[in-house]
């Protein structure tokens, strides 16, 4: 078929493909509860005649679906979670779906409709170009279908699994305002979350009976400020406090805060936690 095949193919199919990513824009579902999107193109690579495995990694909604056989092994990656609070009705400015700006419902405000979209689009144009190329050589086309890309843990728990070993290349894409091959690495990520327990009390009458875990997220949260002076360039800190109480009038006996620790590589990421790191001839930098 070649390239210009495969592009006129998607041309050809776009209706289709315009039809899930909206369907799936229409239906939006975070990290880790994706059925609805996981369901919707499976049932198109199946109907393409891509052999799927489903509950990868352990994940409900993580999928592989193949086609072809031999080598190379090529794997297209795409993700279909949403995040909270980001609903959007289409429109230029601000009009989110739900009672008001801090109850919305989810939204996809990375595009995660159209990126999973285009990575099923690709993978089953190419399945339908060694469809004509049969005979003549071999090749397997794969789509990884991974899930709460955007609590950066889904492709963890894929990896774990083995489903990447044996890929001779990944590609995956990402919206943004210009069109692109990005080669430049991310960032090492860390993701955890600090609960606290402490005493609950009536706050009006006898706080002094209480010990506040609110107080402890506060004290965190202070000390990972000040440690920000600290960390290698380029490293971040950030955080969003997960557990706060229930009401002002009673001491919180349980808090939580969720922490992202990012860095170029692991080792500068570890060091966002306080230790030093070095440069290549060992001395701190």
């Amino acid at each position: 078929m070649g390239v210009r095949g495969m592009v006129r193919w998607i041309d050809e199919h776009k209706p289709e493909f315009e039809r899930m990513a909206l369907d799936i824009w229409a239906n939006p579902e975070t990290a880790y509860r994706e059925k609805h999107a996981s369901r919707r193109q499976i049932e198109a690579l199946a109907a393409a005649g891509f052999r799927i495995r489903a509950g990868v990694g352990g994940i409900p909604t993580a999928f592989v679906a193949e086609f072809g056989s031999g080598s190379p092994v090529i794997g297209i990656l795409g993700e279909f979670d949403a995040l909270p609070g980001l609903s959007q009705r289409v429109a230029a400015t601000r009009a989110p779906i739900g009672e008001g700006e801090f109850d919305a419902a989810p939204g996809h405000g990375c595009g995660h409709n159209l990126l999973g979209t285009a990575g099923v689009a690709a993978a089953i144009a190419v399945a339908a170009s060694l469809r004509l190329a049969a005979k003549g050589g071999s090749g397997t086309i794969r789509y990884y279908g991974c899930p709460a890309e955007e609590v950066l843990s889904g492709k963890t728990f894929m990896a774990r699994d083995g489903v990447f070993d044996d890929l001779d290349a990944a590609l995956t894409w990402h919206p943004g305002s210009a069109n692109l091959a990005l080669t430049s690495s991310t960032s090492a990520l860390t993701s955890a979350e600090f609960r606290f327990a402490g005493k609950a009390a009536h706050a009006g009458v006898s706080p002094h009976l209480g010990r506040s875990a609110l107080d402890a997220v506060e004290l965190t949260n202070v000390a990972a400020n000040y440690l920000r002076e600290h960390v290698p360039e380029g490293a971040r800190i950030h955080y969003t406090i997960t557990s706060g109480g229930v009401a002002p009038n009673i001491v919180p006996d349980r808090a939580s805060v969720w922490y992202y620790l990012r860095g170029a590589n692991r080792p500068k990421r570890t060091s966002c936690s306080g230790g030093s790191s070095r440069s290549p001839k060992g001395r701190p930098s």
